[in-house]
């Protein structure tokens, strides 16, 4: 069990799921960019009956998801570290809000990435404020 890298805590399944968001926003992005016609009606709804999102909108979506899906791999990489983990936290938690914000906009024309997304964000805050919370019972 302690070579297990999920006996490590928190922080490193936090990680984990920092890089399956990584592949989820990089991967969601590209398609939104290059194939979004692949997305329609599964992950893009149009907000209007008839019309679907204007593909300038789809593709700085599918650039601030690129955007996002890099900083996950950097919360990640944070995270796993026995020497930097704290700052893993902190950009872990301010990455998870700013992908909160962005699912919550996006359930407009994409219900169910918005919602993919926000299950996930949701999972990465509650795991660092966990191993936050234990950090902070030990030092007492």
């Amino acid at each position: 069990m302690k070579k297990s890298l999920l006996f490590k805590g928190p922080t490193v399944v936090a990680a984990l799921v920092c890089f399956v968001a990584f592949a989820f926003s990089d991967a969601t992005g590209i398609a939104m960019v290059l194939a979004p016609s692949m997305l329609q009606g599964t992950f893009l709804v149009p907000a209007t009956v008839g019309t679907a999102p204007s593909q300038g909108l789809l593709d700085a979506v599918g650039i601030v998801m690129g955007i996002l899906g890099v900083l996950y791999v950097v919360s990640g990489i944070l995270l796993w570290s026995e020497v930097h983990w704290i700052k893993g936290v902190y950009a872990g938690i301010i990455v998870s809000i700013v992908g909160m914000v962005g699912a919550g906009l996006a359930t407009v024309f994409a219900p169910g990435i918005a919602a993919t997304g926000m299950i996930i964000n949701v999972l990465i805050v509650t795991l660092l404020a966990t191993e936050t919370w234990e950090a902070t019972r030990g030092m007492k």
